[in-house]
């Protein structure tokens, strides 16, 4: 499944048994997870394996295309828009 998120746009993403890993495909994203306490920095590349049950919150540095891998042809994926193109630091 491929997103493509502007700048700015943060969603959050709750990961199921499916979920193998997130691919940045163009772009560049902030990303912090459930499952630990560093924050990361992803530009176009780069691949991060996903934990079963963990959420992601995922910000758009810059436009950015995201594919989530999935185990399964018809994997269950729930993503929220938290604050669309507003950081929740200026909202």
């Amino acid at each position: 499944m491929r997103y493509l998120l502007a700048k700015g746009e943060i969603v959050t993403l709750q990961a199921d048994d499916a979920i193998e890993s997130l691919s940045l495909v163009a772009g560049a994203i902030w990303l912090t997870r459930s499952s630990d306490t560093r924050d990361y920095c992803l530009h176009e590349g780069t691949r991060l394996a996903v934990v079963r049950g963990e959420t992601l919150i995922i910000e758009a540095i810059s436009p950015a295309t995201l594919t989530v891998n999935c185990r399964e042809r018809r994997a269950g994926v729930h993503i929220t828009t938290a604050w669309p193109h507003s950081s929740p630091r200026t909202a």
